[in-house]
């Protein structure tokens, strides 16, 4: 196996080779004779660690009348938007991989209206949830906590957890997971509605919507609202 074969796609290497007086050589490694899949490479240090280093992000900047601008624009879908789906999620575009605000860290905006509940659900990413406007109630599990603007809680992973406002006007949460962290490692799960059938794991085979009860066709077809 020639040492250009090791990563294609850093050319670089090949000229640090000709630099050292290194360029012809090759690196012999043992086989079984098996057939090795086209996805499972072998690597030296200095190639992994290129390949291992990430670019910069710049930081992130979402205005509050942009996010207010896509929850209006929910509003305006009821019934695909209720409470327990409307919100803004923050996300990065200098990465890739799992979206987020940055990578690893999920960050969005719910609004949900007075008298609105958003039923039982779980995931086994943490949640810390902010509250910067209205008041209510959410049960974490076999807790109730009430809550007002200004007030913060966590969810522990795998925690059943939902809301009620039982107030005069909208409350509005900043959620705060690990979400993108799990999906990077494919280790995602979530159960929305509560209830072990429906339980759904973030590889795309596995997990088609939210919810899944919705139809997969519908969800597909849907128009994007992005900002």
């Amino acid at each position: 196996m020639a040492l250009a074969d090791l990563d294609p796609v850093h050319p670089e290497v090949l000229q640090q080779h000709r630099l050292l007086g290194l360029e012809g050589r090759q690196i012999v490694a043992k086989t079984n004779g098996s057939a090795r899949p086209d996805n499972s490479r072998l690597m030296d240090p200095d190639t992994y660690f290129k390949r291992m280093v990430q670019p910069d992000t710049r930081p992130g900047v979402w205005r509050w009348d942009d996010i207010v601008g896509v929850l209006d624009e929910m509003d305006k879908h009821p019934k695909r938007y209720p409470a327990y789906r409307r919100f803004c999620a923050l996300v990065n575009e200098d990465f890739e991989g799992a979206p987020g605000a940055a990578p690893a860290v999920f960050m969005g905006v719910q609004r949900i209206h007075p008298g609105e509940h958003v039923p039982a659900h779980r995931h086994n990413s943490v949640a810390i949830y902010y509250w910067i406007q209205g008041s209510g109630k959410a049960i974490v599990g076999d807790e109730e906590i009430r809550f007002k603007a200004g007030d913060f809680f966590s969810c522990p992973a795998w925690h059943a957890h939902e809301f009620f406002n039982d107030g005069d006007e909208d409350m509005i949460m900043i959620a705060v997971h690990d979400l993108p962290l799990l999906a990077q490692m494919r280790a995602l799960f979530w159960q929305e509605p509560l209830g072990d059938e429906n339980t759904q794991h973030v590889v795309k085979e596995r997990a088609h919507a939210w919810n899944p009860q919705e139809d997969k066709q519908l969800v597909e077809s849907l128009p994007e609202i992005v900002s």
